[in-house]
């Protein structure tokens, strides 16, 4: 009986060491104002702002001329979706419509033959153009992504991204940068470019040649978080853009990278 009351006894003082213990963990993870329970939902929000482009690779247009390091700004908006977890780690994505956009120029020296009003003599005049060739493409894009909190107001995430090519189109322009030249009988004497009344021709205007409109790229983001009330964050976020695909079969290595500065209004639901 002494025995039996001792294991009871001792059965007793263990239960007692071990409920609270067991209490004090439920009472914490039901607790709402803990960082557990804050942890678990989802914010819907928006985003617009620019976008940097710069140019890589080489561009060539029909005339089998080359154009490289050409830039732009161009806009963007979209529409995102994030969920914290019980972890510090928070998935998310958004869907995006975006321009991009690069301009590239050149100047060359093109030697032209020029006849002479007074001698009637023909002479080679060397005449400098400009070359001006744009770029322009809209997509649309959907990311998912990883996201996480360094700090309470400062955020990184980074994903892949997805491009569908809506509309693409390059122009290439052709300027003369002067009018005048001087003969070398030191006569002077006009140029005039040919089907133009000015002093610009476009020499062409059609779709990408060879059109690549499956673009996938890495999408990385910095940012920050400024709470406006309970439910509603803002917050500016860098964006940078980094294809892996190019724009166009025929032009190898041509793409276009982005740099974006944008404002997101998160809810959080």
């Amino acid at each position: 009986m002494v025995r039996i009351l001792r294991r009871l006894l001792c059965c007793i003082v263990l239960l007692a060491a071990v409920l609270p213990l067991r209490a004090q963990r439920d009472v914490l993870d039901s607790d709402p104002l803990t960082a557990r329970k804050k942890l678990v939902y989802d914010m819907v929000g928006v985003f617009a702002g620019l976008s940097g482009n710069s140019q890589g690779g080489t561009f060539r247009t029909s005339c089998d001329c080359e154009f490289t390091g050409g830039g732009g700004t161009t806009l963007t908006a979209g529409l995102l979706w994030e969920r914290l977890t019980k972890s510090n780690i928070t998935w998310g994505g958004f869907l995006s419509i975006e321009g991009r956009g690069v301009e590239s120029r050149f100047q060359e020296v093109e030697g032209l033959a020029m006849t002479s009003p007074r001698t009637g003599q023909t002479y080679t005049v060397p005449v400098t153009f400009r070359n001006i060739a744009q770029t322009r493409i809209l997509t649309t894009t959907i990311a998912p992504y990883v996201k996480i909190e360094p700090l309470p107001w400062l955020f990184a995430r980074l994903g892949p991204g997805f491009s569908f090519v809506l509309s693409g189109n390059v122009s290439h322009d052709k300027e003369l940068m002067s009018s005048d030249v001087t003969l070398p009988g030191g006569e002077q004497a006009s140029v005039r470019l040919a089907n133009s009344d000015g002093t610009t021709v476009r020499l062409e205007d059609v779709e990408i040649p060879g059109l690549q409109r499956l673009q996938i790229s890495a999408i990385g983001a910095v940012g920050a978080t400024i709470r406006v009330s309970k439910r509603v964050n803002l917050g500016p976020v860098v964006q940078y853009v980094l294809p892996f695909t190019t724009l166009s079969s025929t032009n190898a290595d041509f793409t276009i990278r982005s740099f974006q500065f944008l404002l997101e209004a998160r809810l959080i639901l």
